[in-house]
């Protein structure tokens, strides 16, 4: 059985819009090739050539099979990758593993600072993370708001809490209005020397604590209610939050600090100089955040996106820190002071207390986390949501991850062109030769020219890319949740591809709302 809107047949329903023409990038070195394989290509033809160019044919017995090899691995593709990727993945790792790298132990393990014993733990975050320090900037009377500085990138990265209305059940006018508005956002970052250089939208899904429907409960509970009906309650109220769950919407933006090395100066210069300039810039965006209709809860303060990293570290207290938040809530309501903590965790206890890189999963802090990367997007007609089914229905704890970098108008007419030659030549070179020139050729070669178009009328481009992670609390289950996730990307036509020898690096870019996840662009 099936329903159907009523509408007049004078006034038809437009249709839903559809999506597509992104572009995969392509690694352009010599031929296509990337620079690490044209090496290896290299070596292979000058194994094969030595024995005849020294006149000693009988070394050939040896160099030729080495050449063979070569040839092979910088073709030979296993699992979307060639095997020289898999080689140099796989001893990098084991490199690491050698000298102990892949092993992070923190909280008790970690020194305090030389000089300074009396003074607070400096964070202490595994890998990819250890550069980074929270800052604690003043935005009004009373407020903080949290700059992650990476010393390292020179980048600062502010996060807010948004509230989405979601597309589920909005009409298809609602939702081609959401979506343009989301697009008119990231074309405003699209301007020559514009210091916010990447984009994240993060979401995760995790079981509901009922932290804040307890409390609720326990504040309007009356002292005559029967003993039997408050026991039900006390049961009903236990085990209804295992079958639920809540999804959490965050925007960070990262500003780099040597695109904005003259406002910085103007500003103070140093760390506090580039806060002031970042938040000057968030205050600019606010404007087009509401028009794309994302309602900002507020921009996280540095206890609250400790919470953040904590939690996704440690799922284990996710339960006791909404307890603690929504008491210290009920009891500044209610006019009365919170003796206790107060909400969040102090930066210096975000990090785990133990972390391990294992090939293929990530284990922190009596969890364990596997984390894929979108290889390929869907190559037809898409609606607006098709993403939904990588955040699933809740089984299990999911976060989702788009890092965007809006491009410059000059930079996207240089990537533009670049592909529009680069598919040009290829398709003319078959039909030179008379070959059958592919679909998938011909279809690639047709989008990058609506790409071109729509760049010359004005329109924004932008690189990006997306992260999913899977969490589990209980090792056994972690195989299930995998192939949950994939069965789900599957069904939506995205295909995902497991970070294979860089799960822990791939956990701060699909766990995390710090704004990692775009590599540079390879040549």
């Amino acid at each position: 059985m099936s329903t159907a809107p009523l509408t007049s047949q004078a006034t038809p329903q437009p249709a839903a819009r559809t999506y597509i023409g992104w572009q995969q990038e392509k690694v352009a070195f010599i031929f296509g090739l990337s620079g690490q394989r044209a090496l290896t290509m290299a070596a292979a033809l000058l194994a094969a050539i030595l024995p005849i160019a020294a006149s000693r044919p009988s070394e050939g017995v040896v160099t030729w099979p080495v050449a063979a090899v070569l040839t092979l691995a910088a073709f030979l593709r296993i699992g979307g990758r060639t095997a020289d990727e898999w080689l140099i993945a796989a001893v990098s790792y084991h490199m690491g593993a050698f000298r102990r790298q892949h092993i992070f132990a923190s909280g008790p393990f970690a020194p305090l600072p030389y000089g300074a014993p009396a003074s607070p733990p400096p964070m202490d975050l595994p890998g990819i993370l250890a550069p980074l320090r929270i800052l604690a900037v003043p935005s009004g009377p009373g407020r903080e708001i949290a700059i992650a500085h990476n010393r390292y990138d020179r980048t600062y990265t502010a996060v807010a809490r948004i509230r989405v209305p979601g597309l589920g059940l909005a009409d298809s006018a609602r939702r081609d209005q959401r979506v343009a508005g989301w697009g008119a956002l990231l074309a405003g970052l699209c301007t020559e020397g514009n210091p916010i250089i990447r984009v994240q939208a993060w979401q995760r899904i995790v079981p509901e604590s009922g932290a804040a429907l307890r409390r609720w409960h326990h504040d309007h509970l009356d002292p005559g209610a029967p003993a039997v009906a408050s026991h039900i309650t006390a049961e009903l109220l236990a085990t209804s939050t295992l079958a639920t769950s809540q999804r959490e919407a965050y925007l960070s933006f990262v500003l780099d600090a040597r695109r904005a090395a003259t406002s910085i100066r103007a500003a103070g210069g140093g760390p506090a100089g580039a806060a002031v300039v970042l938040i000057r810039r968030l205050h600019a965006l606010t404007a087009a955040i509401g028009n794309a209709e994302l309602e900002i809860e507020g921009w996280l303060g540095p206890r609250d996106l400790a919470e953040v990293i904590r939690t996704a570290f440690d799922p284990h207290v996710l339960t006791p820190l909404a307890e603690r938040r929504a008491t210290a809530f009920a009891a500044a309501a209610a006019g009365r002071a919170w003796p206790g903590l107060p909400p969040g965790v102090d930066p210096g206890a975000v990090g785990p207390a133990g972390a391990e890189a294992r090939p293929g999963v990530y284990l922190h802090d009596g969890a364990s986390s596997v984390t894929y990367w979108v290889h390929d997007w869907p190559r037809s007609q898409v609606y607006c949501t098709a993403l939904a089914p990588l955040l699933g229905g809740g089984g299990h704890r999911r976060s989702f991850s788009l890092v965007i970098e809006p491009l410059s108008p000059h930079a996207a007419e240089r990537e533009v062109m670049r592909e529009r030659t680069a598919r040009h030549v290829a398709v003319r070179m078959r039909q030179r030769t008379g070959q059958i020139v592919p679909e998938h050729e011909q279809a690639a070669m047709d989008r990058a020219r609506a790409q071109d178009a729509d760049r010359a009328a004005g329109h924004g481009l932008a690189r990006f890319t997306a992260y999913v992670t899977v969490t589990v609390t209980d090792p056994a289950q972690l195989d299930d949740a995998c192939a949950a996730l994939e069965a789900d990307a599957a069904a939506a036509r995205i295909e995902i591809r497991r970070m294979w020898f860089a799960q822990d690096a791939g956990f701060a870019m699909g766990a995390l709302p710090l704004g990692f996840g775009l590599p540079k662009r390879r040549w």
